[in-house]
C-alpha cells in the first residue's frame, strides 16, 4: 500500500534565506546617499530662505526710511500763503536756545534744502548721539511750514503752540516767531481773524526743521548704525529721534534749475549749489546693512553712488543700496 505524502516541500534553508552582507552594504550606502541629499537640500533651502528674509527686511527698512524722507523733501519750501522765502523774516523778539547753531537753525529759510557732504554738521551744541555720526555720511537738513494750519486764525495763539516756533504768512510776507516771546500774540501786520466765505488773509503754522543723519550705533546694538533725525519740538528746543536701525549711509544731491525753465540742469552735492540756482529735485541714496551675519554670504563688491566709492566690505553682512529721485512740490518758478 502506497502513502501519498503530497508535493515536495522546499528546503527550509531556502525558505529562510536572508539578505547577504553585500546587499546590506549596498542598501545602507543608498540610504546614506539619500539622507545626505535630503540634508543638503534642507540646508540650501534654509540658506535661501534666510537670504530672502534678510533681503525682504532690508527692502522694508529702506521703504520706510525713504518714505519719511520723501514726504519731507516734497514739502520743502512750503511756507503757507507765500512761496517766497526771501520775503520771510525773523521777529525781532525771537529767542532760541543755543542748540545746533542757535537761531540760525530756524531762520535760514532761504536754504530750505541744506546739509553737509560726507561729514557731520559743524555747528555748536548739536552733537550726534549713539556713538556719534557715521563717518563719511551726509546730513540732510529740510526747512518748511507744517502741512497743518493752525485754524482759525486768531489774535492769540493757543496754549499748545505758545512755546513752539511758528511762521505766519500773508501773500506778501512772512515772519518766524515764538508766541511766548511776544505775549502769545500774532505779530503786528498780519490778520488776526478769518472772514467767513473768504480766503484767509493770514496763515499760521508750525515751522518744521529736520536734520537727517546716520549714527554709528543704534538702540539695537553697538556697531549697528541707524538713521536719526534732529527736529524742532515744543520748548522750543531740538529733539533727537531714532527713525530706524540698519541704515549705514545717507547721501543726497540736489537737482538745480540754472536756466529758469523749471527743469533740472545739473545735480550738485550739498554745499555746492550755485548762487541763483533753484532746487527742483533731490536724489537720495540709502545704504542698508542686515543686523545678523550670514555664514553662507560674503559681501565682496564695492559700492559706487553719489560722490562716493566704497571699498568692498568683505564681511558676511547683506546690504542693499536704495535710491530715489524726489521732485519738490514747492519749487519756485
Amino acid at each position: 500500500m502506497s502513502t501519498n505524502h503530497g508535493p515536495a516541500r522546499p528546503d527550509l534553508r531556502q525558505r529562510c534565506g536572508g539578505v547577504g552582507l553585500i546587499e546590506l552594504l549596498v542598501a545602507v550606502a543608498i540610504g546614506l546617499v539619500m539622507i545626505a541629499g535630503a540634508v543638503t537640500v534642507y540646508a540650501k533651502a534654509k540658506d535661501a530662505y534666510a537670504a530672502l528674509d534678510a533681503n525682504a527686511r532690508l527692502q522694508e527698512t529702506a521703504r520706510y526710511a525713504m518714505g519719511l524722507i520723501e514726504a519731507d523733501i516734497r514739502m520743502a519750501s512750503f511756507w503757507g500763503l507765500t512761496n517766497r522765502p526771501d520775503l520771510i523774516t525773523a521777529n525781532a523778539s525771537l529767542t532760541f536756545p543755543n542748540k545746533c547753531g542757535g537761531a540760525a537753525w530756524i531762520t535760514d529759510v532761504q536754504r530750505f534744502i541744506d546739509g553737509t557732504n560726507n561729514a557731520y554738521l559743524s555747528v555748536t551744541n548739536c552733537a550726534a548721539v549713539y556713538g556719534g555720526a557715521q563717518a563719511d555720511s551726509d546730513v540732510l537738513v529740510l526747512r518748511r511750514a507744517s502741512a497743518q494750519r493752525i485754524a482759525p486764525q486768531a489774535a492769540v495763539v493757543t496754549a499748545a503752540n505758545q512755546d513752539r516756533v511758528l511762521i505766519v504768512t500773508s501773500r506778501l510776507a512772512g515772519q518766524v516767531f515764538v508766541p511766548k516771546d511776544i505775549g502769545n500774540a500774532i505779530p503786528p501786520g498780519y490778520a488776526t481773524a478769518d472772514v467767513a466765505g473768504q480766503p484767509p488773509l493770514a496763515d499760521t503754522r508750525r515751522l518744521v526743521v529736520n536734520a537727517y543723519y546716520v549714527s554709528a550705533d543704534s538702540s539695537v546694538a553697538t556697531g549697528y548704525p541707524a538713521l536719526r533725525r534732529k527736529t524742532l519740538v515744543a520748548g522750543p528746543t531740538i529733539q533727537d529721534d531714532e527713525i530706524i536701525p540698519g541704515v549705514e549711509d545717507l547721501q543726497f544731491q540736489v537737482g538745480v534749475d540754472t536756466s529758469g525753465d523749471a527743469n533740472v540742469d545739473a545735480y550738485f552735492n550739498p554745499g555746492s549749489i550755485p548762487a541763483g540756482g533753484t532746487p527742483v529735485s533731490v536724489r537720495v541714496w540709502l545704504r542698508l546693512r542686515a543686523q545678523d551675519r550670514d555664514a553662507a554670504y560674503l559681501d565682496n563688491q564695492p559700492y559706487e553712488y553719489a560722490d562716493r566709492t566704497v571699498s568692498a566690505p568683505n564681511d558676511p553682512f547683506r546690504r542693499l543700496l536704495y535710491a530715489k529721485t524726489i521732485h519738490l512740490r514747492n519749487a519756485r518758478r
